[in-house]
């Protein structure tokens, strides 16, 4: 056997509930080329002796198992150490036994004759593996392995080899050993805050499922792509917790759990959309609208990009119309049409590959034209360009956004921005957004590119307004409001942070909306730097992103005198 086989983890500490998947490729030195071959794998944890903790276990009363006694306390290391404490020991099968009959009774699903006094006090185990002293229980013989907590505290032992047709082994057996298997911590839950009017404030939990007609939420959150992770970068974090194993569950459980009617995911890489988020939402009632970049990262399990998914309640909205812009070719087109002496190489700056996904909804629900009409609703999700030296960038690519929102919301549609700006409270792009237009003495426009960047582009009509700045329309409110409180700036009306690294600390992400047919009605809490505290940075264990979702209920305000005829704009991208 003179082929070799590199096996690794992701993470050498396993997590209930997380799959271990280890990797497995031939070796590409000291050995020969693989021939054809399969690749097997056997699973086994170590138990220890409920007596002698030290001591591996070499027995188990089986007993135990029939009459469903803690599994742990039924291992033995040696036939004397069970035999020595059998008086003790027996005495918990009659009480589990009468325990269980007692309960079983009362369901009418068993009976006395059911005790497991009449099983033989103990038995070996029969798929037990010795190797080096130490005892080991075979759990499991295919490649992915997921911990339960059966298996809490215990450590695992990963065999693998390659084999031909056959069965025939063609490398040695590869043997890794985990660190005992842990459980995740659990976040606290982040309620909503009802909004009821400018001066009434309440905590209450999430109840999306009251929504009524008029009414939805819409979720914002940059999921932090798997490419964009590594132990370097994010060191402070426990390394098990950055396999993308453990956070895609952590990030399905706390997306699904804010149950919100309408998703805008950024960062979602296209494998692990079309492998895991596409398929387990789908099962949750969603459908979905994906928009990734052109660029492409190869890999050696084929290439990969990330982008833009918004999902959305089918039960709740049905799709109208689609808009897809793509910044870079769009700035490419633009760059083409200037005129020659205008142009220069410095203007391919702005062709960066990131992307908007920009979609018109209909709430269901609306029996008349007229109604459904008054329903529509714009979404636009959005990732733009991270780079904090190209801020004429950032800003060409937030001004051509707005440019076709700006023909949507003519029709008196209610639009909503969410995403990822990368731009910070006060920013050119910020003040374009909020403000309508940006002071041309603004510090971010001293590189500005002439001709591509026009005054014409840096302006519009819309009445956006940021979400969370509904958090500053009162001074009243109980601890847990002005707790919240805190977590605004005061300066600018937005959250402290979205994004928490160990070097950087600040708002990056909005839900924004046009205040002339949209209302606030909830806000998602806002995490702050206490609540973190034990964390030097995001992700961590308990938040698996290095962003925080942003979360808010509307209501659409009425509306008399739409045009029946009003059409959907053509927009240039």
């Amino acid at each position: 056997m003179q082929c070799e086989l590199r096996v690794s983890l992701p993470s050498s500490t396993p997590v209930v509930g997380v799959e271990i998947k280890p990797q497995v490729f031939p070796s590409r030195s000291g050995s020969a080329k693989l021939p054809d071959h399969s690749v097997i794998f056997n699973c086994d944890g170590e138990f220890p002796c409920c007596m002698h903790p030290s001591e591996s276990a070499a027995f188990q009363c089986m007993c135990c198992i029939m009459s469903n006694a803690p599994v742990k306390e039924s291992y033995y290391c040696s036939k004397k150490c069970f035999l020595d404490s059998w008086k003790n020991h027996h005495a918990c099968h009659f009480q589990e036994a009468f325990t269980t009959s007692k309960t079983s009774n009362k369901d009418g699903q068993a009976s006395m004759g059911k005790s497991s006094r009449s099983l033989s006090p103990w038995s070996g185990f029969d798929d037990v593996v010795d190797q080096d002293g130490q005892t080991w229980i075979n759990v499991g013989s295919s490649k992915g392995y997921v911990p339960s907590m059966a298996d809490h505290g215990y450590i695992l032992r990963l065999e693998c080899a390659a084999v031909d047709k056959r069965g025939n082994p063609l490398s040695p057996v590869n043997i890794i050993l985990t660190d005992p298997v842990i459980v995740a911590p659990i976040p606290r839950p982040r309620f909503m805050i009802e909004i009821r009017s400018p001066e009434e404030f309440k905590y209450l939990s999430l109840e999306p499922k009251s929504s009524i007609a008029g009414t939805f939420s819409v979720l914002s959150y940059n999921i932090l792509s798997d490419f964009y992770v590594n132990t370097e970068l994010h060191g402070y974090c426990p390394r098990w917790a950055l396999t993308w194993e453990y956070r895609r569950e952590n990030l399905l459980r706390e997306i699904v759990g804010y149950e919100a009617d309408i998703l805008c995911l950024q960062e979602v890489q296209s494998d692990h959309f079309m492998n895991f988020f596409e398929p387990e939402l789908k099962k949750r009632g969603y459908s979905v609208i994906y928009k990734k970049k052109k660029d492409q990262l190869y890999t050696r399990n084929g290439s990969i990009t990330d982008g833009c998914a918004t999902f959305f309640r089918r039960d709740r909205f049905k799709e109208i119309k689609r808009y897809e812009l793509e910044y870079g070719a769009y700035a490419h087109s633009v760059i083409k049409e200037l005129n020659p002496s205008m142009r220069t190489e410095d203007h391919f700056r702005f062709a960066k590959d990131n992307v908007a996904l920009v979609v018109i909804f209909e709430l269901k629900g609306n029996d008349t034209v007229s109604d459904a009409l008054h329903s529509r609703i714009c979404v636009a999700n959005t990732h733009i360009h991270a780079n904090a030296k190209l801020t004429d960038v950032k800003l060409w690519q937030v001004a051509t956004l707005i440019q076709g929102l700006e023909k949507i919301a003519k029709i008196d549609i209610p639009v909503l921005i969410c995403g990822d700006l990368n731009s910070l409270p006060g920013s050119a792009p910020h003040n374009l957004l909020l403000l309508g237009k940006v002071d041309p003495n603004h510090p971010d426009l001293e590189s500005r590119t002439i001709g591509i960047l026009q005054p014409s582009i840096l302006q519009h009509r819309m009445s956006l307004v940021s979400a969370y700045a509904a958090l500053c329309l009162t001074s009243s409110g109980g601890p847990d409001f002005k707790q919240q409180r805190e977590c605004i700036s005061p300066e600018t009306n937005e959250p402290m942070f979205t994004n928490f690294t160990d070097n950087f600390s600040g708002t990056l992400d909005y839900i924004l909306y046009t205040a002339d047919r949209l209302m606030v009605e909830g806000l998602l809490e806002l995490l702050d730097q206490e609540s973190l505290k034990k964390h030097t940075a995001l992700p961590s264990p308990e938040w698996s992103s290095d962003h925080i979702a942003l979360m808010a209920k509307f209501r659409v305000k009425p509306l008399l005198g739409l045009r029946k005829d009003a059409e959907l704009p053509h927009l240039l991208w």
